[in-house]
């Protein structure tokens, strides 16, 4: 049986990802191992799936370096080299992100093969850094080649819970009303305090025609914030975290970050969407993943220093008619099937190696 182990972590832009490849991995007859950061999302998430390691990892952050973070970063890179060695894993899978640093590095360190998955427009830095010695690199979209020269590399699309749920079904499941058409409001798997903030304020300034509601997740820091704001809103149903298929499965529009997860899913359900890069972004990714959504004709980008015209943007979208035509193109921007699309590549991998240059587990 081969053995993979998956490094990830950090926020569910990384995880949910990694979990949608190793759950079409596990039914193909492989032995998947999490390795990500041991205080980190991904240490409450994973272990209900996988067998899952915890390791230090410490962020980077260019604007203000922390010489802890290369600390803890170093102390993760020599607990993944000794896990590595323990475990002796055919493949090491790294998914992006500060969590994933220390179980790439060690297998480019102890020479171990490994392969990347990149989900923004513009790479992050662990893609950058280690995409040269790697196998493959596959990417979600092919914006992401454009600052990878001379790699191998393929677009799979972004791996995600390929499930659709009736849209009456899923309204009736959350309690939103069945004729109105749906905002959902999302800031992904954390939440958005800028979204948090000024949505509800943008709803109040909307007219009650068409009749609409909002489906908002509010993250689970900020939902009393957002209950307050929303006292008396009867069509503004908050909720910290909520079923991401039921959400998008009832949603006519979203309000949302540009996390390529989260483009990935709307696109998936046939969703448009209103997109606020978050500003902070690594290499203002977001931004670039939302230019790309927009070129599709799947939804409308709206920097921060716009969003005092959220309600105006807003009120415009609410139209059957537009809603219509930028779902259909959001289900053309879709790459379903992207699971089965980088677990055949795997499959393929390990056939053209025929395990010569993969080593055999203990």
């Amino acid at each position: 049986m081969k053995r993979l182990v998956f490094a990830t972590g950090g926020t569910g832009g990384h995880i949910f990802p990694a979990l949608a490849i190793a759950h079409e991995a596990k039914k193909r007859g492989y032995d998947c191992y999490f390795m990500g950061q041991k205080e980190g999302m991904e240490a409450q998430l994973i272990p209900e799936h996988f067998p899952f390691i915890g390791v230090a990892a410490g962020k980077f952050d260019r604007q203000r370096p922390n010489p802890l973070a290369g600390l803890k970063s170093l102390k993760g890179l020599a607990e993944a080299v000794f896990a590595l060695r323990r475990l002796e894993p055919h493949l090491i899978l790294g998914f992006g992100g500060f969590a994933s640093f220390p179980g790439v590095a060690a297998a480019r360190l102890i020479g171990k093969p490994y392969i990347l998955h990149e989900t923004n427009a513009f790479p992050g830095l662990v893609t950058r850094w280690f995409a040269s010695k790697a196998k493959m690199v596959l990417a979600s979209q092919e914006a992401s080649y454009q600052h990878l020269p001379n790699i191998s590399a393929h677009i799979v699309g972004h791996p995600i819970k390929e499930e659709r749920i009736p849209k009456a079904e899923a309204r009736e499941k959350l309690g939103l009303p069945q004729d109105a058409l749906i905002t959902y409001v999302t800031g992904g798997s954390q939440g958005s305090l800028t979204l948090n903030k000024v949505v509800p304020a943008a709803f109040k300034e909307l007219s009650p025609e068409p009749e609409h509601a909002v489906l908002h997740s509010t993250g689970k820091n900020w939902l009393a914030q957002v209950e307050e704001a929303t006292v008396g809103l009867k069509h503004y149903f908050t909720k910290d975290f909520v079923n991401a298929t039921l959400a998008w499965s009832a949603a006519d529009l979203a309000i949302c970050r540009a996390g390529f997860g989260t483009l990935a899913e709307a696109a998936f359900h046939g969703v448009p969407c209103i997109m606020v890069p978050l500003p902070t972004a690594a290499e203002n990714h977001q931004f670039h993943n939302a230019q790309a959504f927009a070129r599709a004709e799947a939804g409308w980008v709206m920097e921060e220093t716009q969003i005092g015209s959220l309600a105006m943007i807003w009120k415009e979208k609410l139209n059957k008619t537009v809603l219509d035509k930028a779902s259909k193109a959001a289900l053309k921007f879709s790459h379903q099937g992207a699971s089965q699309t980088f677990m055949n590549l795997i499959d393929d991998f390990f056939s053209v190696s025929n395990g010569a240059q993969l080593g055999s587990p203990a």
